[in-house]
Parts: structure tokens; C-alpha cells; sequence
């Protein structure tokens, strides 16, 4: 059944009303919520089409598990953190599916002998990005994330700050942090 919206009830609806099942409250909750979610998932993924899909899916989530949910904060909050950790999980899935993907490529060119074999230099960047993979891998879980939305997402400190829930100072010291450990694992790496 298609929600609609009644004229006389406010856009922002109480969450009292959707966690009764009331679904022109829940309409007017997405309403109030979508375009901004959205818009916040773009600038993590990279995608808007993406980006409306997984807001979409958590939406969808908090209203089919209304009954059980417990929210402790605001909803906004709630509903901000977690799109943040459904396109941090997108990004993940999508980074071991390239991967799986480039092995398997490289797979049939190797079945079919059509693979040449790597010069030393290629075969040293391959060693120094595997070397890079598992320096970052090795990274506290929050200097992780920090690092990668600056270098892999191109994230001001502010924005990151944003998607982290934390300050941009804080920021500041996770990617400091990152990268004072980076420089410490990829030592001989280097050039002196």
C-alpha cells in the first residue's frame, strides 16, 4: 500500500507515531530525512544512484523493524550514523568484490598462458601496495577510517568529522596518527 502524506500533519512527524505503525508518519519522516541522507551517502560513495539506494535500504530497515528498534539518540542521529555505517559497508563489499574480480581475471589470463611476466618494477609496486594494504590493515580501526576518507575519498577534516561523529581536531590526530604509523611500517620502503 503506497504511503501518503495527509495535508493537515506537520513534516516532521513524531517518531512515536512511526513506531506505531503510523505510515503517513513514517512518509513524513522519510520526506523530512531523504534528501539529506542522500546527499551525505553521495559524498562517502561517490555515487548519488548508490547513495539513494542504501538510504532507501535503511529506511526501509527502520520501519520494518520499528517494533524492536531502540533509538537512544535523536533520529536524525540515528538515521545519519546509520547510513554512515551501511556505505562504509558498501565500500568494503565493493573493494573485496574488485579485488576477487581482478584475481579472477588474472586467473584466466594465467590459464590461458597469455599473462606476461611482471618486470621488476611492476613486480615491486605489486610488493609495495601489498606492503601499503597490510600497513593500513594494521591501523587502529578509527585512524583506519579517518586515513581512508581523506586519501580515498577525498574528505575535508570537517566532513569527515561529520560521517565519524567526532571533532575535527580529533580527526586531525587519527590521520596524524595514521600516518606517523604508516611512515614506521613502511620504513624500508622510504627512500633515504
Amino acid at each position: 500500500m503506497p504511503l501518503r502524506l495527509h495535508a493537515d500533519e506537520s513534516p516532521s512527524a513524531g517518531p512515536d507515531r512511526v513506531w506505531a505503525g503510523d505510515e503517513s508518519a513514517f512518509e513524513a519522516l522519510f520526506r523530512e530525512h531523504y534528501h539529506g541522507l542522500a546527499a551525505f551517502a553521495a559524498r562517502i560513495v561517490g555515487s548519488d544512484a548508490v547513495a539513494e539506494e542504501l538510504v532507501q535500504d535503511v529506511l526501509l530497515r527502520m520501519w520494518e523493524q520499528r517494533e524492536r528498534l531502540v533509538i537512544t539518540e535523536s533520529v536524525a542521529a540515528y538515521l545519519y550514523s546509520a547510513v554512515r555505517n551501511q556505505a562504509l559497508y558498501h565500500l568494503r563489499h565493493e573493494r573485496v568484490d574488485r579485488r576477487w574480480q581482478e584475481d579472477r581475471s588474472a586467473d584466466r589470463r594465467a590459464a590461458g598462458g597469455t599473462r606476461l611476466p611482471p618486470t621488476d618494477d611492476r613486480a615491486r609496486a605489486a610488493e609495495l601496495a601489498a606492503a601499503i594494504e597490510r600497513a593500513i590493515g594494521l591501523l587502529p580501526p578509527r585512524c583506519r577510517e579517518a586515513y581512508l576518507l581523506r586519501r580515498q575519498h577525498h574528505l575535508s577534516y570537517a566532513e569527515i568529522a561529520r560521517v565519524m561523529a567526532i571533532a575535527p581536531k580529533t580527526v586531525e590526530i587519527h590521520i596524524g596518527a595514521a600516518l606517523r604509523s604508516l611512515r614506521v611500517s613502511l620504513a624500508e620502503w622510504l627512500v633515504p
